[in-house]
């Protein structure tokens, strides 16, 4: 088995236990589930080089128009964001998780919470402040978009 069967095999084998753990938290209360999964996201976003970018943009500028601006340019995501006084959305057509857009996992409820994590951290480290997400809709619950809200004036 060369390099790449070996990646994907490993790919595979961590698809199918993270199914595993996301079916599992279906059986546990809301509020648990939610508090993991936002972990996750987090957790996901320090893992990849748009931490690094949401650091780099947060340590160049203090101009919220033009963080947002470079948010769309530097940071990929599944829809643009855009503003409203203190809220920024984004709708999503098409799943913005590499491991649902991979195969890697099973589009599920669940893991739309850790994209709500991820989107929360990306955020408060570009503000530099912290910020409220609300997932209005989330294509894994059934919906034709995903919504993503973040409110900055949250203290």
């Amino acid at each position: 088995m060369d390099e790449v069967d070996e990646k994907m095999e490993a790919l595979r084998l961590a698809g199918g236990v993270l199914n595993s753990i996301l079916e599992g938290l279906e059986e546990v209360d809301s509020e648990t589930r939610q508090r993991i999964m936002e972990r996750c996201g987090e957790a996901c976003a320090m893992a990849t080089v748009d931490f690094e970018t949401a650091r780099e943009i947060a340590g160049e500028s203090t101009d919220e128009e033009e963080i947002l601006r470079r948010l769309n340019e530097e940071i990929p995501w599944c829809g643009a964001w855009t503003r409203e006084g203190d809220v920024v959305g984004s709708t999503c057509i098409r799943c913005g998780c590499p491991l649902v857009r991979s195969g890697a996992v099973d589009l599920r409820g669940t893991l739309c919470l850790c994209s709500r994590g991820w989107v929360k951290k990306v955020f408060e480290t570009l503000f530099k402040r912290p910020v409220d997400v609300d997932l209005e809709k989330a294509i894994g619950l059934g919906d034709e978009v995903c919504k993503f809200v973040v409110h900055l004036g949250a203290e």
